[in-house]
């Protein structure tokens, strides 16, 4: 008798969680739909885009896609490219370049905004105001700052520090290869693509969202016992002691956020690039723009992106490796 009541209690709880099962899948169907056919949709498209050579034709004044199935020869089109490889390495330095200026720039203000003084909280809502401006509209800022004449932002404060002369003007943007009179240096950086213009945008783009790594970072912050910290000052460790100490392996979850968000965002930077130097700086996504939008070829322009996808997945999991290890050793 008690076996019988047992089973009958566990098919009431088995049937109770298939309903609730059920009404949670109603509620999230919506958002599935709408995910299906915003995201998943024209995502499969773009892939089966990037295995045919996929152009626009026009039929009786009509504009229609006609693709002709190429498999991975897309793919391979790009893999033996060496503009692409060269693309890959601009991408690279640009990325690498901007994730360490963020880290430094957005730890110091982070640390700094931990402190307390008076006006912090304005400090902090102020802080947020660069990542608010629109990508379009920091781009000509920098624009005009950057302006090669002389009266350009930057150029007149040079000129009014008496940097230069009255009617000088530097060429912030100018494609110059940095340190290319230095010996194996040169070299280097002239195989990675940095000029005087990429370091300069660089700059433009940092400004925008350091910021954000700060709040990141200082969320971190919060969550360090402050315990740990007067432990430690009791014992006799340094202030450069506690940072590598305590803080740093306390925020390795932060980082890990920061280092994936802002990979996934720097290596396919388009905005500032491309309003500013057009096609000079030859990143993935301006050369994806320009396969598919300018040279018309949406299989390859879809392939390319599919490959800056891949880079990305690829990046990450090295991010996540090394972490891990980290964590373990």
């Amino acid at each position: 008798m008690t076996a019988k009541v047992s089973r009958k209690q566990d098919s009431g709880q088995m049937s109770q969680r298939r309903g609730d099962q059920a009404f949670a899948f109603s509620l999230l169907s919506p958002a599935l739909l709408i995910m299906l056919v915003v995201v998943f949709l024209p995502l499969a498209y773009a892939f089966f885009l990037s295995l045919n050579k996929a152009e626009i034709v026009v039929v009786g004044g009509k504009g229609s896609v006609l693709a002709e199935w190429r498999w991975l020869k897309n793919y391979l089109y790009f893999l033996v490219d060496p503009s692409f490889w060269y693309s890959v390495r601009v991408t690279s330095y640009f990325t690498g370049v901007s994730l360490a200026i963020e880290l430094v720039i957005g730890t110091i203000i982070a640390l700094v905004l931990d402190k307390e003084f008076w006006g912090r909280p304005v400090v902090r809502a102020l802080l947020i105001l660069p990542w608010a401006v629109p990508t379009v509209v920091n781009a000509r800022l920098w624009g005009l700052i950057f302006e090669p004449h002389a009266y350009g932002a930057l150029n007149g404060l040079l000129q009014t520090l008496h940097l230069i002369g009255p009617t000088e003007a530097v060429n912030f943007l100018a494609p110059i290869p940095i340190f290319q009179n230095v010996p194996g240096l040169g070299q280097i950086t002239t195989w990675l693509g940095a000029t005087r213009a990429i370091n300069w945008l660089i700059l433009g783009d940092t400004w925008k969202v350091a910021p954000v790594v700060a709040l990141l970072v200082l969320a971190g912050l919060q969550t360090v016992p402050k315990e740990l910290y007067e432990a430690a000052e009791v014992d006799g460790a340094t202030a450069w002691g506690r940072f590598w100490r305590i803080t740093v392996p306390m925020l390795r979850p932060v980082i890990l956020v920061i280092l994936v968000y802002r990979t996934m965002e720097l290596f396919r930077v388009f905005d500032i690039l491309y309003i500013l130097m057009a096609y000079t700086i030859p990143v993935l996504a301006v050369k994806t723009y320009q396969e598919a939008f300018v040279f018309g070829g949406f299989g390859r322009g879809s392939a390319l992106a599919f490959l800056i996808g891949l880079f990305i997945l690829i990046i990450a999991f090295v991010y996540i490796r090394l972490v891990a290890v980290t964590e373990e050793a």
